[in-house]
C-alpha cells in the first residue's frame, strides 16, 4: 500500500495542529487544565465507543475482512509479547535503574492504540484502517493488562499490588463496542438510520476531540523538567523509532496477507506512542509514576515528528 507523502503529510500536520489548539486554549484561559478529564471520559466512555461501533456495524460481511482480521491477532499476540520481552533484556544494559525498569519496557512495548491509534489510522486510512484497528486492540487488551502489569509490578516489589481489575478491564465501552459491532458485522444485522445518524454524529468528534485532549495534557506539564531523564528518551527512541522500523523490515519480507492495509495498519498502530494507561497501571501496581510521566509527555511530542517518519516506510 501506497501512502502518498504529501497526503499523509497533509492529514498529519491536520491533526497535529489540533493539538496546539488544546494547548493554546488552556493556556490563555478558555479551557481550565482539569477540563481534559472530563474531556478523556467522554471520549473514552461515549465518542470512542461510537466511532469503534459504527466502523464495524455497518460494514458488510467480507470474508477477506475476517481474514486479515485474524492475521492482524496473531501478529499482535506474537509482536506485543516481544517487545516486552526484549525491552526487558535491553533494560539493563541500558543502565536504566531498578525501579524504573518495569515501566521503561512497558513504555516500549505497549502503544496508544486506541486513544490516538484510532483517529489516526481512520484519518489517514479511512472505515478499513479503523476496522482493522479496532481489531488488532483486542491483543492490546489481553496483553497490556496481564503481561505489560505485571511488568510494571516489578518497579515495586516491596509492595502488594492490588488485583487486576478484571470487571473493569472487561466490562467497559470499548470492549462493549467491539462485542456489539462484531455481533452486527457477523450477524449482517443493519443499524436503523434513527440510530446510526446520532451515532455517526458522535463519532465524528472523535478524533479532533482526541488531539485536543493531549494538547491540554501537554500544557499542564512541567516540559523542562520532563526533559531530562535520558531513560525517558531511550523508551521514547524505542516506541516511536526502533521497533516501528524493525516491524516494517519484518513485514516488507513477510506481508501480512495480500492486503497491503493489513501491514500498513500493523505499522502505523505500532508508531503510536506509549499507552495512555500507563499511569492508571502505575497506580494500581505501584509502579513509578513519576518516571511515566516523563516518558508521556517526551512520546506525545516527539511523535509529531516520528508519525509522519514511519508513515514514509509504509509501501
Amino acid at each position: 500500500m501506497n501512502l502518498d507523502f504529501f497526503v499523509v503529510m497533509s492529514n498529519l500536520i491536520s491533526l497535529f495542529s489540533l493539538i496546539a489548539v488544546g494547548y493554546l486554549s488552556v493556556k490563555s484561559g478558555v479551557l481550565r487544565p482539569e477540563a481534559s478529564l472530563s474531556f478523556s471520559s467522554f471520549l473514552l466512555k461515549v465518542t470512542l465507543p461510537c466511532t469503534i461501533f459504527i466502523s464495524l456495524a455497518q460494514r458488510e460481511y467480507d470474508p477477506a475482512f475476517v481474514h486479515d482480521s485474524m492475521l492482524l491477532i496473531i501478529a499482535g499476540i506474537i509482536t506485543y509479547p516481544a517487545m516486552l520481552y526484549i525491552s526487558r533484556l535491553l533494560a539493563k544494559p541500558l543502565g536504566v535503574p531498578e525501579g524504573e525498569r518495569g515501566v521503561w519496557a512497558f513504555t516500549c512495548a505497549f502503544n496508544n492504540c486506541g486513544f490516538m491509534g484510532f483517529p489516526i489510522a481512520y484519518a489517514l486510512m479511512g472505515a478499513e484502517g479503523l476496522a482493522l484497528s479496532v481489531m488488532l486492540n483486542i491483543t492490546f487488551n489481553v496483553t497490556a493488562y496481564s503481561l505489560g502489569a505485571l511488568e510494571i509490578g516489578r518497579d515495586s516489589p516491596g509492595h502488594k499490588a492490588e488485583g487486576l481489575d478484571l470487571k473493569g478491564i472487561i466490562f467497559n465501552g470499548i470492549n462493549f463496542a467491539i462485542v456489539m459491532s462484531l455481533v452486527f458485522y457477523f450477524g449482517e444485522l443493519k443499524v436503523p438510520e434513527i440510530i446510526a445518524a446520532p451515532i455517526t454524529y458522535l463519532s465524528n468528534i472523535t478524533t479532533p476531540l482526541s488531539m485536543v485532549i493531549i494538547g491540554m495534557a501537554l500544557a499542564h506539564s512541567h516540559g523542562l523538567e520532563l526533559l531530562t531523564d535520558k531513560h525517558a528518551w531511550t523508551s521514547s527512541l524505542m516506541r516511536l523509532l526502533v521497533y516501528p522500523v524493525i516491524i516494517c523490515m519484518i513485514l516488507r519480507v513477510f506481508p501480512l496477507g495480500s492486503n497491503p492495509m493489513t501491514s500498513a495498519v500493523f505499522i502505523l498502530i505500532m508508531a503510536m506512542p506509549a499507552a495512555s494507561v500507563t499511569a492508571v497501571l502505575c497506580e494500581i501496581y505501584h509502579g513509578n509514576i513519576e518516571f511515566a510521566a516523563k516518558v508521556m509527555f517526551i512520546q506525545n511530542v516527539l511523535c509529531i515528528v516520528t508519525i509522519p517518519l514511519v508513515c514514509m516506510l509504509i509501501v
